[in-house]
């Protein structure tokens, strides 16, 4: 039976300990606390393969070239948590190939497309750097910034979409909602079967640079799931 879920993204301040919600999200269906430590350990395994340094000013770039003023009003941290965002749509956007060694699963780019053309197209002719990243899911994030730089600009949506909107579009072929994590909603739906609250601790010095990131399960309360209050880092525990 489908479960839907509502995914909270929190900055905590390195000094004062203090959470701040920057962004949040809705899973429609497949929201398992399972699943979503599943996502939490991706997440860990793009930042440790990083070194804790995701090129999170990819987007932060983007939304301050296109948003203007309005950058000034997003949440603290919205750019480091959108970022995360981005990397989990790319991992339900990219299809799973078991062709590696030893039956290893590994993510494959999306296949050539209109939109895909028409990004690189524009890509080299603005000579946008960098043109490709060699992890495919980064790429992947890649890009969706690109896209929301040269084929699907914010300008263009601006009167009738929310930030979050334009956002999840950015991560979409069409103009249709596919399924999959959800950005675009202000507070959490009536019903949902599971919160997960995400929290990511960035370094005092690089607002960019993530030192941890922990989990916490609640249930649509939200009472925690686990018998720790604390918030969990190494992941769900029955």
């Amino acid at each position: 039976m489908p479960t839907s879920g509502w995914y909270e993204y929190y900055v905590v301040d390195p000094d004062t300990r203090a959470r701040s919600l920057a962004l949040a999200v809705y899973k429609p269906c497949d929201a398992f606390p399972e699943h979503a430590v599943h996502e939490c350990a991706l997440l860990r395994d793009q930042i440790a393969r990083n070194k804790g340094r995701l090129p999170v000013e990819w987007l932060d770039d983007l939304l301050r070239e296109q948003l203007g003023t309005l950058y000034g009003l997003l949440p603290h941290g919205f750019s480091v948590a959108a970022f995360l965002f981005l990397i989990l749509r790319a991992q339900e956007d990219a299809p799973v190939v078991d062709d590696g060694p030893e039956g290893e699963r590994f993510r494959a780019t999306a296949p050539e497309e209109p939109l895909r053309r028409a990004v690189a197209e524009a890509m080299d002719a603005h000579g946008f750097q960098p043109r490709r990243h060699v992890d495919p899911i980064l790429d992947q994030v890649l890009f969706y910034v690109a896209t929301g730089r040269f084929v699907r600009p914010w300008s263009h949506f601006a009167r009738t979409w929310s930030v979050l909107k334009w956002l999840q579009y950015l991560t979409q072929r069409t103009r249709r909602n596919e399924m999959g994590l959800t950005a675009g909603r202000v507070k959490s739906p009536r019903h949902v079967s599971l919160v997960a609250r995400f929290f990511i601790h960035c370094d005092p010095v690089d607002p960019f640079s993530i030192n941890r990131l922990s989990i916490k399960l609640c249930d649509p309360d939200p009472s925690s799931l686990l018998d720790d209050p604390e918030d969990t880092h190494s992941g769900y525990r029955d």
